[in-house]
């Protein structure tokens, strides 16, 4: 894997990994500071499909796609492939072990019941959607592309609970995942050329025609417990943004260096949001009264600038939390 290639690589994907966490954040500060969120700006709402129940999922697809850059590179630098897998399932082990722990806080003040934690949430869940796809990294396409339409069959009603609140509701954004991953794979041979778009283009139509069918059933667009019908759109989501980003690169278009930042260090600007907007809105100030519209949304972009500026800075020092 030439240097050239790995960076042209690097950039369209890391601008595709901000877009996606600078959404998640965007649409979860709302909820914190704005006094009414309107309901264009709204997420998780059921069975009604909003704009900004789309980053999540996206984030979760986009980590299959990290993973092959991931194990390749760890075997391109001398690890044989099992010590690879081993590497990537430690730190997906971790991932959910620290997501675990940032929202289990509340409990340690007393706020939960020791009935209500150990507790899922995001982190968890990208984290179990990593683990599977590396232990079905070493398996062809066809198997992996059938683990997931098993899975989107299996859950294709959604899962008995919400799915960033519950292990097993947790496997029904697998499908994204294992997605990420045969999208991947297009990228190994160098830089995002026919495989790629090809493989990201199939899951694209894939998802559409599985969110059709899966519509055509009733089953309804509900990010909150996974429905096989949004997990699929949202995979043919996921996709199209990714071939955007990749064809905004190959014309020319320059990215923001702060951009490539914030997706270079996604995962801490997600862990930051936890310290210094959850715990003193939860913990601290829970009593207080969220802000008008105007107000709050200055107050939102105001504390999305300084999480992004502070994960780029913590990044520059080497403190991060790799994806």
């Amino acid at each position: 894997m030439a240097d050239e290639a790995g960076a042209r690589r690097l950039a369209f994907l890391d601008a595709c990994r901000a877009l996606a966490v600078l959404g998640m954040l965007f649409a979860n500060m709302m909820n914190v500071f704005l006094r009414r969120v309107p309901e264009v700006l709204q997420h998780n709402e059921g069975d009604i499909l909003r704009a900004f129940d789309f980053p999540a999922p996206v984030f979760q697809f986009l980590i299959g796609v990290s993973l092959v850059l991931f194990l390749r590179k760890r075997t391109v630098g001398g690890l044989t492939s099992p010590r690879a897998r081993l590497t990537a399932v430690r730190r997906f082990m971790l991932l959910i072990g620290l997501g675990i722990v940032l929202d289990s806080a509340p409990a340690v003040l007393g706020i939960l019941t020791l009935s209500e934690w150990p507790r899922w949430g995001v982190l968890q869940t990208l984290g179990l959607g990593g683990l599977l796809a590396t232990g079905v990294s070493g398996l062809p396409d066809g198997a992996v592309a059938a683990l997931a339409l098993g899975l989107l069959a299996l859950f294709f009603r959604g899962a008995p609970g919400e799915v960033h609140h519950y292990p097993l509701a947790g496997l029904t954004f697998v499908p994204l995942t294992l997605a990420g991953l045969l999208v991947g794979r297009g990228l190994e041979a160098g830089p995002p050329e026919r495989q790629f778009v090809t493989r990201a283009a199939a899951a694209a139509v894939a998802g559409v025609g599985w969110s059709a069918a899966a519509q055509l059933a009733g089953v309804p667009f509900n990010k909150v417990l996974g429905t096989s019908s949004f997990v699929a759109i949202a995979t043919a989501a996921s996709a199209a943004l990714l071939l955007a980003t990749a064809a905004l690169e190959r014309a020319g278009v320059a990215f923001p260096d702060w951009l490539l930042a914030v997706g270079a260090n996604a995962l801490t600007a997600w862990v930051l949001q936890y310290v210094l907007v959850y715990y003193p809105a939860w913990l601290v100030f829970w009593g207080w009264r969220r802000l008008p519209l105007l107000p709050g949304m200055a107050a939102v972009v105001a504390a999305l600038a300084a999480l992004s500026a502070l994960s780029i800075a913590l990044g520059r020092r080497g403190i991060r939390i790799p994806i």
